[in-house]
């Protein structure tokens, strides 16, 4: 299976993505990863002396489908696709049209992507806008689905119930939970409370067979109340980046609060596996990348500052995509539906 990653997009280290690039390679053995690129760029750091490698020296499995041009985050998204069309995201997503690779990633600019994803690949029938589907641990130790958080800032109520429809495919093919509960993210859990597009969309999700169970708040993201958690790309987009915040600073004030501590030191051997896993859980870069629903293939966007174990992390999870064909699944039940 061949994965075609986007390294050039992003804002980080190019020899630390690259090396992301050989962790999944080395993790991986049925995966084949397609840097997209310059290569001029690559080729140095592919045929670097052996110690840049791991254990392994699996050369075999990387390659690079060269583009020469850039589409950077200043870049408008409605102009760009035109502006550069031997750029690394327009060249990787119509190699995936073609069929060249199976999935396709890159941490570059989201709007980019989701605007040349929509354009190339073509959205799915009854699907105006896409969203961007992302999991949030919970206090029960499974995972709540949080979309749109980030591909489209404007949505109608239409928009919205068919996020709820793809959330919940996407949900219960990934969690293997049948009939998950749907909420809407709002200002306050009454149905009278938030905008008017919140107030419209409640309104209609109550009247369909969604198990929906109303408006949740802010701090209900990560509770049991709802598995599938729908909002518009604006609102999703600034919650995402909120709870990326908190867990870095929270991160921070524990090591620094466990330095201040002779204590702390002391009992930290004892807690020091709960600890690190619970960073892992708020660690954006443990997920790597988020899937992009509603559009055709298997789409996968990263963070802009997205680091080496990030790159790893949406490599393997593109290849589970593909490998279980998820969102292939979705897209069919959703052409089934006749959303029109």
């Amino acid at each position: 299976m061949k994965i075609g990653v986007d390294l050039i997009s992003g804002e980080s280290d190019i020899t630390e993505l690259v090396k992301g690039c050989i962790d999944a390679v080395e993790a991986v053995k049925d995966i084949e990863v397609v840097m997209i690129g310059k290569p001029e760029v690559y080729e140095p750091l592919i045929h670097h002396k052996k110690s840049f490698w791991g254990k392994n020296d699996p050369k075999g499995r990387l390659s690079i489908l060269k583009a020469s041009e850039i589409i950077t985050m200043e870049d408008d998204p409605l102009k760009v696709i035109k502006q550069k069309p031997e750029s690394s995201i327009v060249v990787g997503l119509q190699a995936h049209k073609r069929m060249e690779i199976d999935a396709f990633f890159s941490p570059g600019n989201t709007g980019a992507i989701v605007v040349a994803s929509s354009l190339i690949m073509g959205r799915v029938k009854g699907i105006k806008k896409p969203a961007l589907a992302a999991f949030l641990p919970n206090r029960l130790g499974r995972a709540n689905l949080l979309l749109d958080v980030g591909a489209s800032a404007e949505c109608d109520v239409e928009d919205l119930l068919k996020f709820a429809i793809m959330g919940r495919i996407f949900y219960s093919e990934m969690e293997k939970v049948e009939n998950p509960r749907i909420a809407l993210l709002n200002i306050g859990s009454e149905s009278h409370k938030g905008t008017a597009l919140q107030k419209a969309t409640y309104k209609r999700m109550n009247e369909m067979k969604l198990n929906f169970v109303g408006n949740i708040e802010g701090h209900d993201l990560f509770t049991s109340v709802a598995e599938v958690i729908v909002c518009d790309g604006a609102l999703g987009n600034v919650a995402l980046k909120v709870i990326e915040g908190a867990g870095k600073t929270i991160t921070t004030l524990l090591k620094e609060s466990i330095k201040s501590d002779p204590m702390a030191k002391v009992a930290l051997p004892l807690y020091g596996n709960a600890l690190k896993k619970l960073g892992k859980q708020i660690d954006p870069e443990a997920h790597g990348g988020v899937p992009l629903l509603g559009v055709r293939g298997n789409i996968f966007i990263g963070h802009g500052k997205s680091g080496r174990q990030a790159i790893t992390a949406g490599i393997l999870a593109a290849a589970q995509a593909v490998r279980t064909d998820v969102l292939g699944k979705i897209h069919r039940d959703l052409e089934t539906l006749h959303l029109g």
